[in-house]
């Protein structure tokens, strides 16, 4: 009977490469880049990210107290809702923090492209009728881990 030798498809050289592990670089590179993106999917779940929209703020004094009115652009309004935060931080009256009480669905007198936007103020001691200061309403305060996975449509 005949005798049958199998048949190598690779070189010795390439069997060779094959069999050898791989160096300590390539086995601990691997679990550093690994531990790396873990670490920073990690972080990204406490860094936050703030959807803002900045506006000029106008006090004005009203029957129940001051009040602040801001225009804002029409496609930013549905995002904004009676109770949204907003921050101001002026260089006079310091940081003050009030709350969206009402939103118009007419275009504002001055400019066509703007909607009206009323601001309740916690505090208003610092606050003098016709001061004009810049703020910015808050439309999402959320970790940016959870941004990103909305954003592919797997958050909520």
């Amino acid at each position: 009977m005949k005798e049958e030798r199998p048949i190598e498809l690779r070189s010795e050289k390439v069997r060779n490469i094959i069999g050898r592990m791989p160096s300590a670089l390539i086995r601990y590179g691997t679990m550093i880049i690994g531990a790396a993106l873990l670490m920073l999917c990690a972080v990204s779940a406490f860094i936050p990210y703030r959807e803002t929209v900045p506006i000029t703020i106008t006090i004005q004094q009203t029957d129940t107290g001051l009040q602040g009115v801001a225009l804002v652009p029409k496609d930013r309004l549905p995002l904004i809702h009676s109770g949204s935060k907003v921050t101001i931080d002026d260089p006079l009256a310091g940081f003050i923090e009030a709350t969206v009480s009402g939103t118009s669905k007419e275009p504002a007198p001055t400019d066509g492209r703007q909607r009206e936007v009323t601001i309740r103020f916690t505090s208003a001691k610092r606050l003098h009728s016709g001061d004009v200061m810049d703020g910015r309403i808050i439309l999402s305060d959320v970790p940016v881990l959870q941004r990103f996975l909305q954003s592919v449509g797997i958050g909520r």
